[in-house]
């Protein structure tokens, strides 16, 4: 399963203003909806939001965020992506106020997927070059080629 295949336009949101984390979610569940993944967002934000709490924050370092959920209102794998104008406050170990975020929601049934889509993206968004480029990617397009781009050479497929 490829990261780039699981993002879609519908489902990436680049330069937005978004005052907080919560509503960063808000508008990444509106995201994973509007790309046909997410059959009940009320009850895939709670899931997410309770993951947050509950498992500590997703935020990964550098101002990278991967929040993510298994639960029952998930209809498919998917992905969605914000890239934020300003940082928020995420709870980051390193203090950095996060600005890029990849929603990962999965069915709960495929939690190998889940965990391989998490690493290849834990792999992808190591890299500073690919990062800065998604930062300031000017459409939708541009951001997914870009990662699919990256995962191509990245993984050899």
């Amino acid at each position: 399963m490829k990261v780039s295949q699981l993002l879609h336009r519908k489902s990436v949101l680049i330069h937005a203003d978004v005052p907080d984390a919560s509503n960063a979610l808000g508008i990444l569940v509106e995201l994973q909806e509007a790309g046909g993944v997410i059959t009940n967002g009320t009850a895939y934000y709670k899931a997410v939001c309770d993951r947050e709490i509950t498992g500590g924050s997703t935020a990964i370092g550098e101002g990278i965020a991967l929040p993510h959920a298994s639960n029952a209102g998930v209809a498919a794998p998917g992905l969605a992506a914000l890239c934020l104008r300003q940082g928020v406050d995420w709870g980051a170990a390193d203090g950095e106020p996060v600005d890029l975020i990849f929603m990962i929601a999965m069915p709960p049934h495929a939690q190998s997927e889940h965990l391989l889509i998490m690493a290849r993206l834990v792999t992808l968004l190591s890299d500073p070059e690919l990062t800065n480029a998604l930062r300031g990617a000017v459409s939708r397009e541009r951001f997914i080629e870009l990662l699919a781009r990256a995962e191509a050479e990245r993984f050899a497929e």
